[in-house]
């Protein structure tokens, strides 16, 4: 613990005060010692430089030291009205004639309220300087009297016919100030460690904090801040906030803080900050502003590497509303509905033919919901069979089942965690992985095959179908709690047929795209619009991009009979009758074949079938060549 100087106003006291502090003297901890009255201001800083932690003082010695104090406190020893009262007592057993007692004004005024209970003469004489002390002794005329004061005043008097008496407060007194100054050290001790412990917290956090108040005026920094802002504390504190921070808001502070945005981001020698003002207040006190001060590029550097590792899963929606391309009035307002639709955390159902753009919708009510920065995953519910798809959209745990990974392997709902799934051809899911389907969604919770505890999810889902559930349900082939639970909204896209004015825009579009330039800038001869806007186009949008593609190859020399119905046979001639053997064709020509068969309409079942493989063959091949 730091020393305590005990400041008495004569030599001739240390002696007494030292024997009523006898252990505390012993101990080094209390030093009983004068200063020179007339030099206070250069005794307190000798004190401060000899290490003490607290100055006990009273009278005008402690008003002058406490002056001159800005880091050692200056503590007061009180002169108590009962002490001079004692005083009195024992210098009236030895003297008759009339006292004058000479006290500093604040303590003058609470004794005068005595003066009336003495049957003696007394008079009190108030100073409040050492000038005035000497003016108030000089207009004493009794000779041979007897003046009760501090030891100043023996030292200022320089009247030999009066006899002074030194003001000393009782042993208990002094005591109790000592001890008093003893917690207030003890308590600065607790307070400077939670200081150094807040210190240390502050320093190392991640993020810069600086305080200042209603003037602007930096009154705190930590040195995150420093090295964010690019300037030292001793720049920064007590500089005005504005110059420190580019473009301010330039209006002084009021109370509700609502002059200053709570949030905003400025560009600071090549780093983007954001920076959070937090008014706070303490008690009465004035109001201050935190401010916290992030490195935003890190920020965007790390979403950056987040959304690089997402989209190497195929995990991102890359398509908006805005991608959607149309000019039919009915899709507008099919556009506009699901605009409102991702505002909510409701389930959607998405109807419409192959190759309408379901999941172009999927993706862009993704992108426009408060889980746009969550991931979105894909899955066909018909390219897989019912176990494997299980273990795909669950996931496993290690030994689950043979062939499976010895780290397990987390499904595609847990991917999803935070952000959206989108069940494609749901109608083609089985009936008995739909009741699972079904508690997933019920319950926000997945359990991996295998495992025996649930993971709590937070997915919004998304699912597709090309068929009327209902009917299927009638059918039997679809749960019908499962349809009602992915009904909450529901979108009907119309196939390209039912939008006429969509045809010749798309087909532009997506010539354009593969020419390199703007849609507007794309002519087509009028006999060769009027042909596309005769054909059904029962492969819907999949259909013009790829009669778009035949039309760019061979650079629109071909009529636009063979554009259009290049390669396609009628929907049904391909039946059970039809067979290819993929063995003898080569890479190239399969991908037509498979292509043109899926630009008609014809069903991935049909496909499948014509070509002799599995349905899940057919979807590995589709997705080898994307």
């Amino acid at each position: 613990m730091e020393k305590i100087a005990y400041i008495v106003p004569s030599e001739n006291m240390i002696p007494v005060v030292e024997e009523i502090l006898a252990s505390d003297v012993a101990s080094g901890s209390v030093v009983v010692q004068t200063v020179d009255v007339y030099h206070s201001a250069a005794e307190y800083r000798r004190l401060v430089a000899d290490g003490y932690g607290v100055i006990i003082a009273r009278g005008g010695i402690y008003t002058d030291l406490a002056a001159a104090a800005d880091s050692v406190h200056v503590m007061e020893e009180k002169i108590r009205t009962s002490d001079i009262l004692y005083m009195l007592t024992s210098v009236r057993e030895t003297y008759r004639g009339k006292i004058y007692v000479v006290l500093r004004e604040h303590v003058a005024k609470k004794f005068e309220g005595t003066v009336s209970l003495f049957d003696f003469p007394l008079e009190v004489k108030r100073y409040t300087d050492l000038e005035s002390l000497k003016e108030q002794l000089e207009t004493i005329p009794e000779r041979e009297v007897v003046v009760l004061s501090s030891g100043v005043a023996s030292m200022v008097c320089d009247r030999d016919d009066l006899t002074m008496v030194e003001l000393m407060n009782r042993d208990t007194t002094i005591r109790e100030t000592v001890r008093v100054a003893k917690e207030f050290l003890t308590q600065l001790a607790d307070s400077a460690k939670r200081v150094n412990v807040l210190e240390s917290i502050l320093n190392n956090v991640d993020e810069g904090l600086l305080i200042f108040d209603g003037n602007y005026r930096i009154q705190e920094v930590n040195s995150k801040a420093e090295e964010l802002l690019s300037q030292s504390a001793e720049k920064l504190l007590a500089a005005d906030v504005r110059t420190v921070i580019p473009t301010m808001p330039a209006r002084r502070m009021d109370h509700s803080c609502e002059s200053v945005p709570r949030s905003f981001v400025r560009k600071l020698n090549r780093t983007t900050l954001s920076f959070t003002i937090h008014p706070f207040q303490f008690y009465k006190a004035e109001k201050r502003y935190l401010t916290t001060v992030r490195d935003v590029t890190k920020i965007q550097e790390l979403e950056h590497t987040i959304r690089m590792k997402l989209a190497q899963k195929g995990l991102v929606a890359s398509y908006h509303f805005d991608d959607i391309k149309t000019e039919d009035a009915a899709m507008k307002t099919l556009i506009e509905r699901a605009g409102t639709i991702a505002d909510f955390e409701g389930s959607v159902l998405i109807y419409g033919d192959n190759g309408t753009g379901k999941e172009l919708f999927a993706q862009s009510i993704h992108n426009a919901s408060r889980r746009k920065e969550g991931p979105f995953v894909a899955v066909n519910c018909a390219a897989l069979s019912e176990s494997l798809l299980e273990s795909e959209l669950f996931g496993y745990v290690s030994g689950a089942f043979t062939g499976a990974r010895s780290e397990g392997k987390a499904g595609l709902f847990e991917l999803a965690h935070q952000g959206t799934i989108f069940l494609d051809e749901i109608n083609s899911m089985p009936l008995g992985l739909q009741a699972k389907i079904l508690r997933v969604i019920e319950q926000q919770e997945v359990m991996r095959v295998g495992s025996d505890y649930v993971i709590p999810l937070d997915v919004r889902f998304i699912a597709a179908s090309n068929r009327n559930l209902t009917k299927s349900i009638r059918e039997n082939q679809f749960r019908k709690d499962l349809y009602f639970r992915l009904n909450t909204f529901e979108l009907n896209i119309p196939p390209i047929k039912e939008r006429k004015g969509d045809i010749a825009l798309l087909f532009k579009y997506y010539l354009a795209e593969l020419r390199g330039e703007r849609a507007e800038d794309v002519l087509l001869e009028p006999s060769f619009e009027e042909e596309l806007l005769t054909h059904d186009w029962l492969g819907n949008v999949r259909e013009i991009k790829s009669a778009a593609l035949r039309y760019h190859a061979f650079d629109g020399d071909n009529s636009c009979g063979e554009v259009i119905q290049n390669g396609q046979a009628d929907a049904g001639l391909v039946d059970e009758n039809l067979k290819i053997d993929l063995g003898q064709l080569n890479k190239v020509v399969e991908t037509m074949v498979i292509e043109s068969l899926l630009a008609k309409g014809i069903s991935k079942n049909d496909i499948a079938k014509a070509l002799g493989i599995s349905r899940q063959a057919l979807y590995k091949k589709l997705h080898k060549e994307e």
